[in-house]
């Protein structure tokens, strides 16, 4: 997530919303834990820039200490997601597995470029329907035909 502008949309957002009023958003993973950084070290303040455009050392503690959290809470929430999965199961509930993967590794490779979109495009959503969408449609039309 960082290394796909994480930080850079937190800013952006940071600096056009006043974050108080989006309760909803505010629990999105990296937007409480970037807020301290995003309060000391506001959009487009500059502060803390060293003459070479590095950061200074309390800058980057405080960008650490986001990340780290950042870190922790995922897989925390990861944690407890899968325990949750593992209670269903255990109740009974008959849970099946749907697998994206090839599907966001097609739209990231669609969106690394502008060369062939299009194309690339046309080959995402091909993959989405082959290993997402028609596995998902025949699961719950299972689900609504039994009694």
């Amino acid at each position: 997530m960082l290394d796909s502008g994480m930080l850079d949309e937190l800013s952006e957002y940071y600096g056009s919303v006043d974050p108080a009023s989006q309760i909803g958003l505010r629990k999105a993973i990296g937007v409480p834990e970037f807020g301290r950084y995003l309060k000391e070290y506001p959009p487009g303040s500059g502060c803390g820039r060293g003459t070479g455009g590095e950061w200074d050392r309390g800058r980057r503690g405080v960008y650490e200490d986001s990340v780290r959290e950042i870190k922790e809470n995922t897989c925390q929430l990861a944690k407890r997601q899968i325990g949750k999965i593992l209670r269903l199961k255990g109740a009974g509930w008959d849970l099946k597995r749907v697998d994206a993967t090839e599907s966001f590794r097609e739209v990231m490779m669609a969106t690394s470029d502008d060369h062939n979109k299009k194309r690339k495009k046309k080959r995402w959503m091909e993959v989405w329907g082959r290993d997402v969408l028609e596995p998902s449609m025949k699961i719950v039309k299972r689900f609504l035909e039994e009694e």
